[in-house]
């Protein structure tokens, strides 16, 4: 058994290893460290692509915060709702998570070309393509416990619909926000189909700048940019899930 998660660990890890190697190689060959070792490749993605970094930090806080408002709020009215219309709205809410991503680039385009100029396209984008992760993660949640007996309490005692939401409803189902925000998270540093669309050369994100890196034949360069990547999605995940962990602990009274 541990031999197996071994091999498979290797499997997965083992392409990452090179990667990291091939990014301080002068020269990507049989013998990778045979001309030596060199930073050159990492000065080049800082000097050429830095600005990708900033510009997607950006971007994908933004796809963050909104989705925490907009898909824990429409998943709390929905959980409410019994009504057949309702649930039919709910499956069209969910299809941007199985349409392919150049197809609501191509919509977005058609829509609201004049966003995207600065940019803002993209933010557009990333809402629409990760906001069923959160809407479903908390409308789930919501369902599976009994949530609405709690909501009613609180309605009978005078506390309106909004008061109810966030102070009796989002505390309650916190450790399942913080779990959507962390797939939400991933999810958009880490899109390309559909960016891939929608950038310009002063909105370009970490994958479009990778892709970029790469497709200059120089898989030198495109190794180090692999690294920066790395470097900037581990911890920020790690970071999330420990937030995420923590909430739960705090949930179960530190059980």
């Amino acid at each position: 058994m541990y031999m197996l998660i071994f091999l498979v660990s290797a499997f997965i890890i083992l392409p990452l290893v090179f990667t990291i190697a091939g990014s301080f190689a002068v020269y990507w060959g049989s013998d990778l460290f045979s001309a030596g070792f060199t930073l050159d490749w990492y000065r080049k993605v800082f000097d050429q692509y830095g600005h990708t970094i900033v510009f997607t930090l950006v971007i994908t806080s933004l796809t963050v915060v909104i989705n925490i408002i907009l898909g824990t709020m429409t998943g709390y009215l929905f959980s409410r709702s019994r009504s057949r219309w309702m649930a039919i709205v709910e499956e069209i809410l969910t299809l941007p998570i199985a349409v392919p991503g150049i197809a609501i680039a191509l919509a977005l385009i058609q829509t609201y070309a004049w966003m995207r100029v600065s940019g803002a396209l993209i933010l557009v984008g990333h809402v629409i393509v990760t906001f069923p992760l959160m809407f479903r993660i908390v409308l789930g949640t919501l369902r599976t416990k009994n949530f609405q007996l709690l909501d009613d309490c609180a309605a009978t005692l005078g506390a309106g619909v909004f008061y109810r939401f966030y102070h009796v409803i989002l505390p309650s189902i916190k450790s399942a926000v913080l779990s959507g925000a962390i797939m939400v998270f991933m999810l958009s540093l880490g899109e390309f189909n559909m960016t891939f669309f929608l950038y310009t050369p002063l909105s370009m994100t970490l994958p479009i700048g990778l892709y970029d890196a790469y497709s200059t034949l120089r898989i030198e360069a495109g190794s180090a940019y692999t690294v920066v990547f790395l470097l900037l999605a581990i911890p920020l995940m790690t970071l999330l899930h420990r937030l995420n962990q923590t909430s739960v602990f705090s949930r179960n009274g530190g059980v």
